[in-house]
């Protein structure tokens, strides 16, 4: 693990979070793929919670730190990059789920729209983009996409293919809107930030973000 975190530390900012984005989303996607439900009623019943208010919470939360934040700094690029992972997850994976059919489709409990899982593709694409900008509580936003994606499995609403689909697609969606923000005149700004602050910051991980 240590050699692991000194390659990602060698890494600019969106190598580390790819980086660590594709880490987390493998160890989810064994999770909900291997691992057995737990059929416990108070297991099932957290899980209720993190696939219903739980992931509420989550996404406006986060949707509201990486706003305010970018609009305090003035990076209204980020602003938009943020309403475009929004907008964009919900036109894919209501576009998918519309013309997806067949067996693999259906939700456990056989009723459709289960391809893909919208709650793994919104909150591993939020992890992805708040790795970005608050690198250093990445566990935090990891663990809490791996929580509300496996919880879809847990409480039947899912199959561990259909999160896995979910997973690859919100990595996938931030991996191709980042990339195109990193061409805009504020990720140059934001980049030259990050190298004067890490100048002057002891800390090899600090980020202008934080």
């Amino acid at each position: 693990m240590k050699n692991l975190l000194s390659v990602l530390n060698d890494k600019g900012s969106f190598s580390k979070a790819m980086s660590l984005s594709l880490l987390a989303g493998l160890l989810t996607i064994f999770a909900v793929i291997y691992l057995p439900k737990s059929n416990h009623p108070d297991i099932w019943a957290v899980a209720n919670f993190l696939g219903g208010p739980g992931n509420d919470l989550f996404l406006i939360l986060t949707n509201v730190l990486i706003l305010v934040w970018a609009w305090r700094k003035q990076l209204r690029s980020i602003v938009a990059l943020t309403l475009w992972l929004d907008f964009t997850v919900w036109l894919v994976v209501q576009g998918m789920k519309v013309i997806a059919v067949g067996s693999w489709s259906l939700r456990p409990n056989g009723s459709p729209g289960g391809f893909p899982s919208g709650h793994a593709t919104h909150a591993f694409g939020m992890a992805f983009l708040l790795t970005l900008f608050f690198p250093r509580f990445a566990w935090i936003w990891y663990s809490c996409a791996a929580a509300i994606s496996w919880s879809r499995v847990e409480t039947d609403f899912h199959s561990g293919v259909q999160v896995t689909a979910g997973i690859i697609l919100g990595i996938g969606i931030v991996y191709i809107l980042a990339s195109k923000w990193y061409c805009h005149i504020e990720a140059a700004a934001f980049r030259q930030i990050n190298r004067d602050h890490a100048l002057v910051s002891p800390a090899p991980q600090s980020y202008a973000a934080e």
